[in-house]
């Protein structure tokens, strides 16, 4: 379709634009060639073309993804406005790249487009959520059901041992870091991109072995003003399958008195009098008190609402757009919540024909009511091992304020009245912008300038009041008042200058972009502690008697040079290549710059004469890419040698002074990951049918660790470059569109198959320990996946005093405790590491993401699926709630545990009479955590067109309603260590599933 825009008699010059016409969007990159001839353009970022013509002459319009039209240059005209029908889909689409975009149907390197349609109405107060399940090679765990959590993101696998993998998020151009934090708004985001491979990330340099997230937030769409608002409310709760079964006050008093009956009867070989047994225990059927503390902290039905109202102007030269949103999360657990206000703000577009400019600002408040939560000794923890036989409340209304603490069983804080009691809060402040001006000159050319800039501050602040019992074991009441304070400020300012040219000649098409880009962080802290207050009331630092406090600041900076290159002949041999000059201020002296370079082709078969046309293949991409990468993300002043502070006594006073805290390494340099990538694009069936399967082999060099140093040096260890980490893996994803009548059905599937190797780390065949001896290790060895699950693997459970002898020497083992196997076959169990194995493997055999969706006349629905396959999780908690010792509660399973050789229980739960070779890291405790989880349903109907709601849609939500596993424990995905301490479960804030009803309208 064409439409006149104006008229010239003599005209050699012939300019226009180019649309789609299902979004009235500018179409980039579309070739406009004049036909016979050599002469030819493409359109710029606006979709705006000029070229030289006569009347007569012919236009070929052609764009991957769109119907080709032929366009005659009729006399006199000399504007045209060309309208471009899509004929495959999205392969059309123009996707966001590294300092850039990029047709979809020419990208060679391994991108994957989040489709935000598809995710549905999700009640979310972070942006990762919306990565769910919805990218081959991209793990999205929620590790904590906390308001407002970030969630954990890795893409292909975990590629280091000691400098992070987590992946760069860049929002609208700007290089954020590896954290998104809590305060983007959602509903700002337009479309997410992830470059997985090293061909789309190497222009990152230093920052891309783990990928990177390339963020777009909303602007106004051309020639449309919308007026959006959106509101969403509704509850979220704790379903019972996702609460560990702890004993009630009975049953535990019933555990307590058996564990002394059990004891007396094998240690002293008699039947025990009643009066042998302390009186709390002695008639548990008489116990009147039975407190669930789980349920207790439980906020039933917590509330949830959001609300977002966006003006978006697109008519003129310059297109606006502002957004205000805010939501209030109240937290499963009593007296936590999460409450943000946002607002973002942007202009853009055509200053006149040769400069476009852009603005973007965005602000943001929260407030977070947090808990310690994470761990045996924070909320959730004690909330389960704490005496069920003690009341929450005292007669007079007041709280019970210390639980437990007789006969053995070990005294706490009351997990509810430290809750209501303490002072825990953070509020957050962040303001982003960033603005650029882009100028075109010599036809295919265009400069860009632009400069980003973050201000974030944090206020921080726990009061622990006198009223409560300390935080560990047997601390009662009343107790020294404390106060924690923290500020912190950050700003990040970036540059970047880029220069880039788009050229067609014929049938070939070049593009091309040299940049230029520095950056600066520079992170401000201040921190003090105060004890002995006069009272409760007054808390703050200034009424504290004993106060101590703390400052620093810290900052790094990068500057560098790349460049890029794309050919393309005829649409169907492709290339690209860039590279990336970088240098760093957190590396040596002698080792700051690092160079990454990348290289991919592509070959698009389905264009070549010998394919045949069938209706199975539309289209059909074979690709392939290598490029280097790196990761910087050691901190700051690692290559350097510190001052740490080192007091001493002078003339009998104490004096300051300092001392060398760590050893320098001028070579400290970037770890480096080299990837390959083989992919294959397959679009069949009129683009109903879309395959795409990438074979992927990243390996990291040169992994920044510590290392051991002679003793005689002052020092035992220092960072260097060394090591080597695999990851290697296949990933398929399928999307599927068809139509039944008035059904429209779309539904997208993707596997992640990856396969971890370590390589070498300092040594043949060394190895990296960490954990601990009654929680779990992880261990990196040589020839085996990162982090695996180490500890004694159990065997069954001694029955007699015969088994023990006939076994390997377990020294201090009674009946009724844990079998370990002997590793290394001296006959003896060393209550050490010597007999330690293998005994979980935490990495997934394959990850799972599944979306279906449709609609029907007015109604449509969304479904969305995870899931992850054969992989071991160590239940860290069970080393408590299956301390049989009797000093805490314990799980209703304990019910079974071994009593004696004639009642032996279920062979999971060992004897009251000792805690020895029962607590230890061992294979008891480690559980399959495979699971599918249905993370959301969306159901939505739109209200047919009046006059009062021209445009309107009603929803509802379900976000985590089912998960199906035979997991224990509350959280399959739970990750309490983090980092590459992978695979552990010592409890964290409770998942909760939210339910929500809300309304979209514009107008």
């Amino acid at each position: 379709m064409v439409v006149m825009l104006g008229y010239s008699r003599q005209a050699s010059q012939i300019s226009g634009k180019v649309v789609s016409v299902e979004d009235n969007e500018p179409l980039p990159g579309v070739s406009i060639l004049v036909k016979g001839t050599s002469r030819g353009t493409v359109t710029n970022i606006d979709g705006e073309f000029t070229v030289q013509a006569v009347s007569g002459d012919i236009l070929t319009v052609s764009f991957i993804g769109f119907t080709t039209q032929e366009v005659p240059v009729n006399g006199g005209q000399t504007s045209y406005e060309i309208l471009m029908e899509s004929s495959m889909g999205d392969l059309g689409e123009v996707v966001v790249v590294g300092y850039g975009s990029q047709r979809k149907a020419d990208i060679t390197s391994a991108v994957s487009v989040i489709n935000m349609d598809n995710i549905g109405e999700v009640p979310t107060t972070n942006v990762t959520r919306l990565l769910q399940g919805q990218a081959a090679g991209v793990q999205v765990r929620q590790t904590s059901g906390r308001p407002g959590e970030e969630m954990e993101v890795t893409i292909r696998g975990i590629g280091s041992l000691g400098a992070g993998s987590k992946p760069l998020y860049v929002v609208d151009g700007f290089p954020v870091g590896t954290s998104l934090g809590q305060n983007l708004n959602p509903a700002d985001i337009e479309s997410m991109t992830v470059l997985k491979d090293a061909a789309s990330t190497a222009i990152y340099g230093a920052r891309g072995s783990n990928g990177v997230i390339l963020i777009t937030t909303k602007s106004a769409k051309e020639g449309v003003v919308n007026l959006d608002f959106v509101v969403n409310q509704g509850i979220q709760n704790v379903p019972d399958s996702r609460r560990t079964k702890m004993m009630n006050g009975t049953e535990f008093a019933q555990f307590k008195h058996d564990s002394f009956v059990d004891r007396i009867r094998y240690f002293e070989k008699r039947e025990p009098a009643i009066e042998e047994v302390p009186l709390e225990f002695r008639y548990p059927e008489q116990n009147t008190v039975s407190t669930d503390w789980f349920d207790e902290i439980l906020n039933q039905n917590a509330k949830f609402q959001s609300y977002n109202a966006t003006l978006s102007s697109g008519k003129g030269g310059i297109r606006s757009l502002v957004s205000v949103g805010y939501i209030n999360q109240e937290g499963a657990v009593i007296e936590t919540g999460f409450e943000r206000f946002n607002v973002r703000a942007n202009i853009g577009g055509k200053v006149n024909d040769f400069i476009t400019m852009g603005w973007n600002i965005a602000a943001s408040h929260s407030n977070e009511d947090y808990a310690s939560t994470d761990g045996r000794s924070a909320i959730i923890g004690k909330a389960l091992w704490a005496d069920p036989r003690y009341p929450v409340y005292n007669e007079d209304g007041s709280f019970n304020d210390y639980i437990g603490g007789t006969n053995g069983v070990f005294g706490a804080a009351n997990v509810v009245q430290e809750l209501h009691e303490m002072e825990r809060k953070l509020s957050e402040n962040n303001v982003m912008t960033n603005g650029f001006l882009e100028f075109a000159f010599l036809k295919n050319f265009k400069f860009r300038t632009s400069v980003n800039a973050i201000l974030e501050n944090s206020d921080q602040k726990e009061f622990r009041p006198s009223t409560l019992a300390g935080t560990g074991f047997n601390q009662a009441p009343p107790r020294e008042a404390t106060l924690y304070q923290r500020r912190f400020e950050t700003l990040n300012i970036a540059a970047d200058q880029l220069l880039s040219y788009n050229k067609i000649f014929g049938n070939h098409r070049v593009e091309g972009l040299l940049g230029f880009s520095a950056q600066e962080e520079t992170y401000k802290f201040l921190q003090g502690n105060g004890n002995e207050f006069p009272n409760d009331q007054v808390r703050f630092l200034s009424a504290a008697i004993r106060q101590t406090s703390t400052s620093g600041e810290a900052d790094w900076s990068l500057m560098a040079y790349f460049a890029r290159a794309n050919y393309s002949f005829n649409d169907k041999y492709l290339f690209s290549a860039s590279f990336r000059r970088e240098g760093s201020s957190r590396f040596g002296a002698d080792n700051k710059w690092g160079n990454f370079p990348a290289f991919s082709a592509g070959w698009r078969i389905s264009e070549e004469s010998f394919m045949p046309e069938t209706r199975w293949i539309t289209d059909m991409k074979l690709r392939a890419s290598f490029g280097v990468t790196g990761n910087n993300a050691i901190g700051n002043y690692s290559s350097l040698s510190n001052m740490g502070i080192s007091n001493y006594v002078l003339g009998g006073a104490i004096a300051n002074g300092q001392i060398l805290s760590n050893f320098a390494n001028a070579n400290l340099g970037w770890e480096q990951s080299q990837q390959t990538d083989i992919g294959l694009d397959w679009a069949m069936f009129d683009n109903r049918l879309v395959l795409t399967a990438e074979y992927y082999n990243r390996l990291t060099n040169n992994m920044l660790l510590s290392v051991e140093m002679p003793v005689i040096s002052g020092f035992t260890q220092s960072l260097d470059n060394v090591g080597k980490v695999r990851n290697r893996g296949l990933e398929l994803a399928l999307d599927y569109r068809t139509k039944f009548n008035q059904v429209n059905i779309r539904s997208n599937v993707n596997l992640t198959i990856n396969r971890n190797k370590v390589l070498e780390i300092r040594g043949e065949n060394d190895e990296i320990w960490s954990g601990g001896f009654y929680s779990t290790y992880n261990v990196s060895q040589v020839g085996k996946p990162l982090a695996m699950l180490h500890g004694f693997k159990m065997v069954g459970i001694f029955n007699t005093d015969a088994e023990i002898e006939a076994w390997p020497n377990q020294d201090g083992a009674v009946p009724g405790t844990y079998k370990y196997f002997d590793a290394n076959g001296d006959g003896v169990i060393s209550y050490d590491q010597q007999d330690m194995i293998e005994i979980g493997n935490p990495h997934p055999d394959y990850i799972l993401g599944y979306t279906l969706g449709g609609d029907f006349k007015n109604f449509d629905f969304n479904l969305m699926f995870t899931g992850a396959f054969n992989y071991d999780v160590f239940r860290n908690i069970e080393a408590t709630t299956m301390n049989m010792d009797g000093v805490f509660n314990i799980l209703q399973s304990g019910v079974n545990r071994w009593r004696s050789a004639e009642n032996p229980g279920d062979g999971r739960g060992a004897t009251t009479n000792t805690w020895k070779w029962q607590r230890e890291s061992n294979s008891r405790y480690v559980y399959d955590a495979t699971h599918v989880w249905l993370r959301n349903i969306t159901l939505g109907y739109t209200i047919p067109k009046n006059p009062i709601l021209p445009n309107a849609r009603v929803f509802f939500s379900a976000e985590n309603p089912f998960l199906f596993t035979s997991f224990p424990g509350t959280n399959p995905e739970i990750n309490t260590r983090g980092g590459i301490n992978i695979g552990v479960d010592d409890e964290a804030y409770p998942m909760p599933r939210t339910f929500t009803l809300g309304a979209s309208i514009r107008f």
